[in-house]
């Protein structure tokens, strides 16, 4: 496991049974989420959680924000939220993003998780 994995999961994700080892954590109200974004993909798709990222494919290059857009998008569709609530943090012109998400995407997210793998 990388570094950036580990100290995410030191920081507090946990599950909704008590485990741990997805990708996001809840805090103050709002989701956090670490996401591997790989552009120019064959197709937009959720592949799964490795490494303490979820791993999401995307159809589009990564030029001038069209990935990071695409990923707002695609989370924002599965995740039954407005893409206005699905704010990229950091992570702009990397692969490694974090995510923040409301509250309220938290059981969505955890299924999102749960089947991708």
């Amino acid at each position: 496991m990388s570094s950036r994995g580990s100290s995410f999961y030191a920081e507090g994700m946990v599950r909704p049974d008590g485990g741990s080892g997805l990708p996001y954590r809840l805090k103050q109200g709002e989701l956090s989420l670490q996401v591997k974004a790989i552009a120019n993909a064959g197709r937009s798709e959720v592949v799964g959680v490795r490494a303490g990222e979820l791993v999401v494919r995307l159809r589009v290059p990564a030029l001038e924000g069209r990935a990071n857009r695409e990923l707002v998008s695609l989370l924002s569709r599965r995740l039954g939220v407005p893409r206005s609530t699905v704010i990229l943090v950091s992570g702009r012109t990397s692969q490694h993003k974090l995510l923040r998400l409301p509250a309220g995407a938290a059981e969505a997210l955890y299924g999102l998780c749960s089947s991708a793998d």
